[in-house]
């Protein structure tokens, strides 16, 4: 639990350091966090593993979407999103936030893959985390 709460508090770091807002307030039951600009929204009540699933999930997004072009469609955005908390959370020893072993990144445009890499990058960078251990597993 120490080590979830040290990355939640790295990233909190990162956020600020990169221009962002960290903001924790009440959300719908339904949505655990997002983005508006500059501000990351999480909702309050959420447990410290699903807080930093959701930290990464909308770092993702501030980090890979701005300055995409809008008629990119919603499900590539999520998609990616996705893709990049299964490459974190794998980086990290922590379990994936899918339930099958595929390469989180199978099927995706390959735009779409360059985004979730230099995200995943970003987020790591920002855990401390070796990107190399991660690349000599798959």
């Amino acid at each position: 639990m120490a080590a979830i709460l040290d990355h939640i508090r790295s990233l909190e770091s990162y956020v600020e350091r990169s221009g962002a807002r960290l903001v924790r307030s009440t959300l719908p039951e339904s949505v655990h966090g997002r983005v508006s600009h500059d501000v990351i929204m999480l909702r309050v009540d959420l447990d410290p593993e699903q807080e930093l699933l959701t930290l990464v999930h909308e770092l993702a997004h501030w980090l890979a979407h701005r300055g995409v072009r809008a008629h990119q469609p919603c499900t590539v955005f999520e998609y990616e999103a996705e893709a990049v908390e299964a490459v974190v959370m794998a980086r990290l020893g922590l379990p994936r936030p899918s339930a099958h072993d595929d390469s989180p990144t199978d099927d995706l445009l390959s735009a779409s893959v360059t985004r979730v890499i230099w995200a995943s990058s970003r987020i790591c960078d920002a855990l401390g985390v070796d990107t190399d251990r991660q690349a000599s597993k798959a």
